[in-house]
């Protein structure tokens, strides 16, 4: 009799996890339906409320965390690869929810990871002047450009990169220039031009879910900018 109790329980137990896992798909899919909207995406991002009982976080309006992943976000110009967001202290009405007519999330804080493929970046470069480009030497990234020598013409100049961040700015400062191949030498005033010709900047102050952003670096993948949010609204009107 106990043995088939407890089955039983264990059985019953089952069932309601699942229901409550549908119950939290079914919020991820209508808040990522809102989220497309809203943030103008092409495709619906992956949302994951995190916790368990999600029942129980829904009565209460109130979700300990949200996970979402969107891909091919557009901003400024510029297509982002991939904005991964986790989300904590979300407040929303479920029955709202469900039926698309929440308005306003707020947030108590966050934290993303946005990355910019070199694929991307270079595509946003090459709507500006300068034919500048990234490329990878040796599994480094390097800025190359075209620019114009006195007396000779134009070259392929390449430096190194760094990352800087002011406010909602990137900025990516470029040091130790010289000509591809090294064929032909750079004075110091020549490079000096080059570098500050081939430095640009990626403006970053319309990030989803009212992020900011907070450091970047340049990986093997990639610009990947890290991101946080503190008592946050986000506007899903």
């Amino acid at each position: 009799m106990i043995r088939r109790l407890v089955i039983f329980l264990a059985i019953l137990l089952g069932v309601a996890a699942l229901a409550d896992r549908g119950l939290a798909s079914a919020a991820g899919n209508a808040t990522a339906r809102q989220i497309r909207i809203h943030e103008d995406l092409k495709e619906d991002p992956s949302v994951n409320f995190r916790g368990f009982p999600f029942t129980t976080q829904a009565v209460r309006g109130k979700f300990r965390a949200v996970d979402v992943t969107a891909r091919g976000v557009q901003r400024n110009g510029i297509t982002f690869s991939r904005v991964e967001a986790h989300l904590e202290g979300v407040k929303v009405n479920l029955s709202k929810a469900l039926k698309g007519r929440v308005t306003a999330v707020p947030v108590s804080r966050g934290t993303a990871t946005v990355t910019l493929s070199y694929g991307d970046l270079s595509a946003y470069l090459a709507t500006k002047p300068g034919n500048i480009r990234i490329a990878l030497r040796d599994g480094q990234p390097v800025v190359v450009s075209s620019f114009g020598i006195p007396g000779i013409g134009a070259v392929d100049v390449e430096g190194t990169p760094a990352v800087t961040v002011a406010g909602d700015v990137v900025r990516i400062r470029v040091s130790n220039v010289h000509t591809v191949g090294g064929e032909r030498g750079l004075t110091a005033t020549l490079a000096a031009t080059a570098a500050t010709r081939a430095s640009f900047s990626l403006a970053m102050n319309d990030l989803p879910f009212g992020i900011k952003v907070a450091s970047a670096s340049l990986t093997a993948d990639g610009l990947v900018v890290s991101a946080t949010a503190e008592g946050i609204v986000v506007d899903v009107s």
